[in-house]
């Protein structure tokens, strides 16, 4: 998985971080996930609604499957929320087009 962290890291380098969030967001949204982008950090996740009654009141419960950190041209992949699954679903949806 090293490997496939590495790409997406080089992926995003090569552009703003924007244009990043852009270029995933369409693809991860296809596989069944959510992303932000909030300042210099990208985050994509699985959502569910937890508690309320009859869906008042739930609070929207995020798991982190991906966050990526961009300053200036340093670019951090958070091995620490890293998904296994998601990566390896999204690095072959990005390097084909």
């Amino acid at each position: 998985m090293e490997e496939e962290l590495h790409k997406l890291a080089v992926w995003a380098s090569h552009g703003t971080l924007r244009q990043f969030y852009a270029e995933i967001s369409g693809k991860a949204n296809t596989l069944g996930y959510k992303t932000e982008l909030e300042g210099n950090t990208l985050r994509v996740f699985t959502s569910h609604k937890e508690g309320g009654f009859l869906g008042i009141g739930a609070k929207e419960i995020k798991e982190p499957v991906f966050e990526v950190t961009k300053d200036g041209i340093d670019i951090q992949v958070n091995d620490d929320v890293a998904d296994e699954g998601f990566v390896h679903a999204i690095v072959p949806l990005l390097t084909a087009h």
